[in-house]
C-alpha cells in the first residue's frame, strides 16, 4: 500500500507540473513564474510584435494584451507610406496582413487606412482591425506604462530620418524608448539625431564585428537572435556593449540567456508571469495557437492539448480506483 501511496503521489506531483504547463500553452501562452531558476523581477520581457500569439502582430489589439500581460515592453515594425505617415507593418507589402496588395510604400495614408487586418493569430476575435500608425502604437504604450521598442524596416529611407526623430523627441515618454534596426546607416542615424534615446544594432546573431561596429558608432548595444556564441557575449559586455536577445520562445533559452547575463529578452509566447487578475478586455474567447519564432504559421490548437491533460487524468482516476478496491 505504502507503494502505491508513493507512486499516486509521484503521479499526481507530475500532473499537477504538466497541466500548469499544458494549461498555459493551450491558452497560447506560457508563464515563467514561479521558476526555480527564473526568479521574478529578474528579466524584462518585449513582447514581439505585441502579443501577438493572441493577436494579430502589429495591431493595437495585440499592445494592448502585452499590457495587460505585464510585459515590459512591446516591439513594433514601422515604415512609411507614400504621403510620409509611419505605419506599423513587418513586411515591406501588405499582402500577408490585409486583405490589400502591394507595397506599404505605394499607398498613402488614406488608401492604407481601408484596407483591413485578415490574418493572424485569431484574426476573427478582431473584426475590422485596421493597420496603426507609429502615434497610435506609442499612445497605446503609454497607457499601459509598456517601453517601445521600436524596429525601423530596412525599406525606411534614410532621409526621412529626421521626420521620425521629430515625432519621437517630441513625446514626454521618450526617455522609455528603444529603437532598433538592422540597417546600419538607419540605426547610426537615428542615434545621431537621438542621441540620448537607446539604439541598438539588431544581429541574427551578432558577431565580434558588430560589437566592435557598436562601439565605434557610439550605439547603445545589440539586439541578437538568440543563437549568438558565449564568446561574443563575454567580449559584449566587456566592452560595455547592452546585449537584448531575441525571438526567445523556451524557458530553455530563457535560463541559457540568464546564464549568460542577457535579461532583456523579446518573445512570442512567454509570458513573465500570471494572467491578468481581471480578465483582459481584449482577450480572445476562443483557444489560441502558438505562433513559433521566424514562422507565421499557428502550431497546434488547444484542443491537442485539452486531450494530453484528458490523458493525464485517465491515469489519475485509474489510481483512485485501484485504492478503492477491498
Amino acid at each position: 500500500m505504502k507503494k502505491a501511496f508513493s507512486i499516486l503521489l509521484t503521479v499526481l506531483l507530475l500532473f499537477g507540473t504538466v497541466s500548469f504547463t499544458l494549461t498555459a500553452a493551450a491558452e497560447g501562452v506560457i508563464y515563467l513564474y514561479p521558476s526555480q531558476t527564473l526568479p521574478e523581477h529578474t528579466l524584462r520581457m518585449t513582447a514581439h510584435r505585441g502579443l501577438s500569439v493572441l493577436a494579430p502582430e502589429n495591431t493595437l489589439p495585440a499592445f494592448r494584451l502585452a499590457g495587460e500581460y505585464g510585459f515590459w515592453g512591446a516591439e513594433c515594425d514601422i515604415s512609411q507610406t507614400s504621403d510620409g505617415v509611419w505605419v506599423l507593418m513587418h513586411d515591406k507589402d501588405v499582402d500577408r496582413m490585409t486583405d490589400g496588395e502591394g507595397l506599404v510604400s505605394a499607398f498613402t495614408f488614406d488608401e492604407l487606412s481601408a484596407l483591413t487586418i485578415d490574418a493572424g493569430n485569431h484574426v476573427e476575435q478582431y473584426p475590422g482591425t485596421k493597420v496603426p500608425t507609429l502615434v497610435e502604437y506609442l499612445d497605446v504604450c503609454k497607457a499601459y506604462g509598456l517601453h517601445p521598442v521600436i524596429e525601423i524596416k530596412e525599406v525606411v529611407d534614410v532621409n526621412h530620418l529626421p521626420d521620425l526623430a521629430a515625432i519621437l523627441r517630441a513625446r514626454e515618454e521618450k526617455d522609455r524608448f528603444v529603437i532598433i534596426s538592422f540597417g546600419k546607416d538607419l540605426i547610426t542615424g537615428i542615434k545621431t539625431l537621438l542621441p540620448d534615446i537607446p539604439c541598438y544594432l539588431l544581429g541574427g546573431p551578432c558577431t565580434a564585428q558588430d560589437v566592435d561596429f557598436c562601439i565605434d558608432h557610439g550605439l547603445d548595444g545589440i539586439d541578437t537572435s538568440y543563437n549568438v556564441q558565449a564568446d561574443v557575449v563575454r567580449y559584449a559586455q566587456e566592452n560595455d556593449v547592452l546585449l537584448m536577445a531575441w525571438t526567445v520562445d523556451s524557458v530553455t533559452w530563457t535560463e541559457r540567456m540568464a546564464d549568460y547575463g542577457i535579461t532583456d529578452l523579446t518573445t512570442n509566447c512567454l509570458v513573465p508571469g500570471r494572467a491578468p487578475s481581471a480578465k483582459p478586455s481584449t482577450e480572445p474567447t476562443a483557444e489560441p495557437t502558438t505562433q513559433q519564432s521566424g514562422n507565421d504559421n499557428s502550431g497546434s490548437s488547444g484542443g491537442f492539448w485539452a486531450r494530453i491533460v484528458s490523458f493525464f487524468r485517465g491515469i489519475i482516476d485509474w489510481f483512485l480506483r485501484l485504492f478503492r478496491r477491498p
